[in-house]
């Protein structure tokens, strides 16, 4: 079995209304719902676009949720390359973003997340994930659910901004 390589790029936090006009709001990948003053994580989610997504979010949060509740959301997208024998790609297929949204929600245990997602068996994926871009509380640089991964890179987990050029050199 292979080890599948991705790097996710984190943007800013933008506010619930405004992520859908992001430009990332139409790539596939994950992203992350932040609530309240603290901008503390409350949902890791997937998409094979944004847009769609968080437009079936937005509809909930209306529901849920009161205008100036509302007002304190935001989104950072995480666009996912992979790393396809010699070169970076954009194409990722539905099952490597179902993984690595798994990965992250077992990693970071965000409260919005139903606990059928949190009891997932993904401990044994080998996959590498290199965050870069802008990182939020408990996203680490390098991460993976299989700790051994890591150590034979030579690489721990920090919580330092990490820069593309990182990726390449990981591998």
């Amino acid at each position: 079995m292979a080890i599948e390589c991705f790097k996710i790029e984190w943007t800013k936090l933008f506010s619930f209304d405004k992520a859908l006009l992001q430009p990332q709001a139409k790539r596939k990948g994950v992203y992350g719902l932040f609530k309240g003053k603290a901008q503390k994580l409350y949902y890791i989610g997937k998409s094979g676009t944004f847009g769609n997504r968080l437009s079936f979010h937005r509809q909930s949060i209306f529901r849920m949720m009161s205008e100036p509740e509302r007002k304190r959301c935001y989104i950072s997208f995480g666009t996912v390359s992979s790393f396809e024998i010699s070169h970076m790609t954009d194409i990722v297929t539905d099952t490597q973003i179902r993984s690595i949204e798994n990965s992250l929600i077992m990693t970071l245990q965000p409260i919005g997340n139903g606990g059928s997602t949190k009891i997932r068996d993904t401990g044994k994926l080998p996959m590498i994930i290199v965050n870069t871009g802008t990182l939020f509380k408990g996203l680490q640089k390098f991460m993976s659910q299989n700790k051994e991964l890591l150590q034979v890179l030579g690489k721990n987990a920090t919580r330092k901004k990490a820069s593309s050029s990182l990726f390449s050199s990981l591998l």
